[in-house]
């Protein structure tokens, strides 16, 4: 794994768990984190919502602003319901701006977006 992409996934990592120790750097180097928690109607069919998680991890690569890109199903059972979550991280909130108005991320907002009872977004600095 190259130094960029272990940094990414340390920072990602200890921000999501609330560990400041390590993360204090990358704010440094202005690291910006997108989180979003995606709750799919019972009727949509796994088959499906896996289909468009790994349609949505594809874009990585293909919208530069977007540095890296963590998908996964929630596996704790502490969800509240929720069933995938998606981590992102950015050099700047614009750059979560570009990204959010590139026209492959919008084509799947669109796809995903009617099969969501509802998702929850958070952005931050890592402290």
């Amino acid at each position: 794994m190259d130094k960029t992409r272990r940094k990414f996934l340390q920072a990602g990592s200890l921000g999501l768990l609330g560990m400041a120790g390590m993360v204090n750097a990358a704010h440094h180097e202005g690291l910006f984190v997108h989180i979003f928690l995606l709750k799919f109607k019972p009727e949509v069919p796994e088959e499906k919502a896996a289909d468009l998680m790994k349609q949505l991890a594809e874009l990585k690569g293909k919208i530069p602003e977007l540095k890296e890109f963590l998908i996964g199903k929630d596996v704790s059972g502490r969800n509240k319901g929720y069933h995938y979550a998606q981590v992102s991280f950015f050099d700047s909130p614009e750059d979560l701006e570009v990204y959010e108005k590139h026209p492959l991320h919008r084509a799947l907002v669109k796809e995903i977006g009617p099969r969501l009872v509802e998702g929850l977004a958070m952005d931050y600095y890592p402290l």
